[in-house]
């Protein structure tokens, strides 16, 4: 092969080992040029060290990135430890007594099977690289909860990459990998259907070992958390007193103490709430050397609302107090006759008789057993005291044909009442004829009525029950409410029937139902804040409300649909603790009086709705996190729960504001509710009146109560909505004003 070479204008030869050979001319004496041939040879050598050479930079820069990317970080860097604490449900599972005990084979057994599904978890999650340890300290009931402890270990400079949000939803992707196609809620994992929904975990935790009777402060909460859990632990065979100091003048933050290493409603020594202004410091005692501390923030504040302290004392040091009612002890020799008891404690010999005052009688214990005796030569023939309003007679002689002297005697049981006592809202009649009647004026108070005149009521309720109490009768005033077009009795079933619910009202976008509301009035409707909480849906314009309506998918003649003007959200809702979840709705026009619709009443700030009260939720089941709805109007009864037994459920979720009604069984519960769909409760006189409005964010869920229902109390609203009438034809910015009287309110308005 030729190439010409064009500046030379020579010709270049390529050989048959693919070198290339071109002349090169050389002078001679006669200054001729003779062309000879040179070969310039490129080496596959030169070429194989150039490519070495490139390849040991590569392996060299991949050696400098390991080491600052991995080597350094993951082995010489300093680690950190990030401390979590978690639960989840265990649904194929029952709580045993024997899971209570750390050293029983049950509890070692399912801790460890715990403790491994944690562990398959956590290897394919997220944070696997960063998996320290697990462990499972202890089992509450609610099927099975299983409790967790979870360290974390992480180099310095990830510090701020491993973040509470991250951590949680690592694992509960995890833990949906796991499930199976179509199951959205429950896990299978190594024998155990673990409860998705019920999965927690929080890093605010603190755990604190307290050995000895000097106070050790604990550290306080991680303000930027909404809860947090402390753990304290004393030497076996000792007790734990905790110090707990309000810091703040108001608050609402909730403390709840346990007697246990787990937080368990039949473990709970106290809840305090807001501060506790009238206690402003607290010591609480457990019974054995764990005690646990869970505090849930009501409100943010920069500022530590409360601290804490905390110390050990030996079990025997506190000693025992025997407590009576109506008898005590005495000191008595040998050769003393005790006709009402003879009592043999500690070697002391002492005689038990009657008082007329509660009395405690002090031991202090010198081991951790005592044995105490007491015997009585006579079964009966005590001399007690006749007509004191104490049966002590087995037979209640002593008891009967009382006569009364100054005082009011109850006609069930001849019991003697002082008159002072009369009308005081606490029954003292077996009969409750004390608190019947109680029509005559009486000192204003907060929970006693207040006619317009200003007169006050001790009766129960006397608002809009077809009787006049008050001097001027306003208390019969605007009762044109609670009540239906023609007679209508609740019936068993789930679907409602025309005209059941007058008040029921369906609010749509675009011919979907979204939320549940009540008629309050003839151009208001109530609902929940919840509904209206996202910017898309707090436009008037796209709501529509629809009154009579029995069925969502067809219309009826007696059903009328209103736009709605107006949305007015409660200035101090809170869309975590759903407090204030309150919403009222201004419609276009007044309600057409053609239609079923009419309201419900709304009950007096004294209006008292007593735990057991049977009452009923209405809706089409809609959730404002969607799913599907029922076609016909849905109904439910619940009976209410004390506040008392709510705050034991569910600790510290529930606010003064809000009232709790369910069954501790399930099958019954709120999902046949709306979110801001009535909860509502009917009077001996036959009226119904407006409980809460429902937001059904967790009322579906079964926790700590199966199918229990949390409601917005409106006693504190309902004073305000009662002036709305006066107020519809004015374009008003409706105010909402907490704890204030009616005057305040309306005084406010006008203001404004």
């Amino acid at each position: 092969m030729e190439a010409k070479n064009t500046e030379s204008s020579v010709y270049c030869v390529e050989n048959g080992n693919g070198n290339v050979a071109c002349p090169v001319l050389h002078k001679g004496s006669n200054n001729t040029q003779t062309p000879t041939f040179t070969y310039k040879t490129i080496s596959t050598r030169a070429i194989a060290l150039i490519v070495i050479f490139i390849l040991l930079i590569l392996a060299g820069g991949s050696a400098l990135a390991w080491y600052f990317l991995e080597y350094r970080v993951w082995v010489l860097e300093a680690r950190l430890e990030q401390q979590y604490i978690g639960q989840i449900s265990i649904l194929n599972r029952n709580f045993t007594t024997a899971l209570s005990a750390h050293t029983s084979r049950m509890f070692q057994e399912e801790s460890r099977t715990m403790e491994a599904v944690l562990k398959k978890l956590l290897k394919f999650s997220e944070v696997s690289r960063y998996f320290n340890s697990t462990t499972v300290f202890a089992f509450s009931e609610g099927s099975i909860v299983a409790h967790f402890w979870l360290i974390l270990s992480l180099p310095e400079s990830h510090a701020g990459k491993v973040t509470l949000q991250k951590v949680n939803e690592s694992l509960l992707g995890s833990l949906q990998s796991f499930s199976e196609k179509g199951v959205k809620d429950t896990v299978s994992l190594e024998g155990y259907l673990l409860h998705r929904s019920s999965f927690f975990i929080s890093d605010c935790y603190r755990y604190q070992s307290v050995s000895g009777s000097d106070p050790v402060v604990l550290k306080g909460p991680n303000t930027q958390r909404s809860s947090c859990l402390w753990h304290l632990k004393a030497p076996e065979g000792s007790q734990l007193e905790l110090r707990v100091e309000w810091l703040l003048p108001e608050c609402r933050d909730r403390l709840a103490v346990y007697d246990s290493i787990a937080p368990a409603d039949s473990t709970l020594i106290t809840s305090l709430y807001g501060c506790s202004r009238h206690e402003q410091v607290v010591q609480v005692l457990s019974s054995a050397d764990w005690m646990t501390v869970v505090w849930k923030q009501g409100q943010y504040n920069y500022k530590d609302p409360f601290s804490l302290s905390a110390r050990a004392w030996p079990n025997k040091k506190y000693g025992l107090t025997l407590e009576f009612e109506g008898y005590e002890l005495s000191r008595a020799s040998y050769n003393y006759n005790c006709t009402q008891g003879r009592w043999l404690i500690q070697n002391r010999r002492m005689c038990g008789t009657r008082a007329l005052q509660p009395y405690a009688e002090r031991l202090y214990l010198h081991s951790f057993t005592t044995t105490i005796s007491m015997t009585s030569e006579v079964v009966n023939g005590l001399c007690v005291s006749a007509c004191d309003g104490i049966s002590d007679c087995p037979n209640g002689l002593d008891e009967r044909n009382c006569v009364c002297i100054a005082q009011y005697r109850c006609p069930g049981d001849s019991q003697c009442v002082d008159y002072y006592k009369l009308c005081d809202q606490h029954q003292d009649c077996s009969d409750g004829s004390d608190e019947k009647n109680c029509t005559m004026g009486v000192p204003c108070t907060d929970r006693t009525y207040v006619c317009a005149d200003g007169t006050c009521l001790k009766k129960q309720n006397p608002a809009c029950d077809f009787i006049t109490d008050c001097p001027d009768a306003s208390d019969e005033k605007n009762c044109d409410c609670g009540l239906r077009q023609f007679s209508t009795r609740v019936v068993g079933g789930v679907d409602a029937t025309e005209g059941e619910w007058p008040w029921q009202a369906s609010l749509q976008i675009s011919g979907q139902h979204i939320c549940g509301g009540v008629l309050i009035s003839a151009q208001w409707v109530v609902s929940a804040a919840h509904c209206f909480n996202d910017e898309r849906l707090y436009s008037p314009s796209i709501w529509t409300v629809y009154l009579g309506k029995l069925r969502l998918r067809t219309s009826a003649q007696t059903e009328e649909a209103l736009r709605v003007t107006h949305i007015h959200l409660h200035q101090y809702y809170d869309d975590e603790s759903h407090d204030y979840d309150l919403a009222l709705l201004r419609l276009e026009r007044r309600v057409s009086a053609g239609t079923l619709a009419l309201p419900v009443c709304l009950p007096e700030t004294t209006h008292q709705m007593e735990p057991g009260l049977l009452c009923w939720v209405t809706g089409w089941g809609a959730l404002i996190e969607g799913g599907g709805v029922s076609n016909i109007l849905q109904k439910v009864d619940v009976r209410l729960v004390s506040e008392e037994a709510c705050v034991r459920s569910y600790g510290f979720v529930i606010t003064p504001r809000m009232l709790c009604a369910g069954y501790r069984r399930g099958g019954k519960d709120a999902c046949q509710g709306d979110s801001g769909g009535p909860l509502v409760c009917q009077e001996p006189s036959g009226r119904w009146f407006l409980a809460g409005s429902s937001f059904s964010a967790e009322s579906c869920r079964q926790l700590f109560f199966d199918g229990l229902k949390r409601c917005v109390d409106l006693r504190s609203e309902e004073e305000m909505v009662r002036t709305l009438e006066e107020m519809m034809d004015d374009d008003v910015e409706i105010l909402f004003f907490s704890n204030k009287r009616i005057k305040d309110a309306i005084k406010s308005i006008q203001d404004y």
